[in-house]
């Protein structure tokens, strides 16, 4: 039990070492998000309360990342809370909803990968415009691609290191 703690602390830690990094960069703003992969991945394996924390401590780091903006009034503002509170929903949504339509193959991981990495994106901007102002860099298609894309290859990795308890496999 402790030890599947220290396996997704550990995994977010790398996570977000590799938001931050240009290893997998393509371009100017395409790079992918691996938080969001690892939060995905769990709320399918564990429920939804896993994806709502983890998405809540991943998105925490997320923003610890982005630093300040200097406002129009020279005080300096951060934008902590937004990629957590985005992550948090997504990933309570799937442990909550889509759990247990989920199977374990190549189309549907890719499927759910873009589409949770779109809706979490979205609910990011929105939250980033509502508060701050419209950031036109902000990436939504071709960052939830590149997840789709690379987003089976991590869930095979995660799936081979984290094995499941045999009361957590679903039949």
């Amino acid at each position: 039990m402790i030890l599947d703690k220290v396996f997704i602390f550990l995994a977010i830690l790398l996570a977000h070492f590799l938001n931050g990094s240009n290893i997998f960069e393509l371009g100017n703003a395409i790079r992918p998000d691996f938080m969001i992969i690892i939060v995905i991945f769990f709320a399918f394996r564990k429920g939804a309360m896993y994806g709502l924390w983890l998405g809540f401590f991943g998105g925490l780091l997320t923003d610890t990342s982005l630093g300040g903006e200097i406002g129009a009034d020279n005080a300096v503002y951060y934008k902590i809370g937004l990629h957590s509170l985005s992550y948090a929903f997504v990933g309570y949504i799937i442990g909550k909803v889509t759990r247990n339509a989920y199977t374990e193959n190549y189309i549907s991981i890719t499927i759910y990968v873009l589409g949770f990495t779109l809706l979490s994106r979205v609910i990011t901007y929105f939250l980033f415009w509502m508060f701050f102002h419209s950031n036109h860099s902000y990436s939504f298609i071709y960052v939830s691609l590149y997840n789709a894309f690379i987003g089976p290859a991590i869930f095979f990795l995660l799936t081979w290191i984290f094995r499941l308890e045999a009361d957590e496999v679903r039949q």
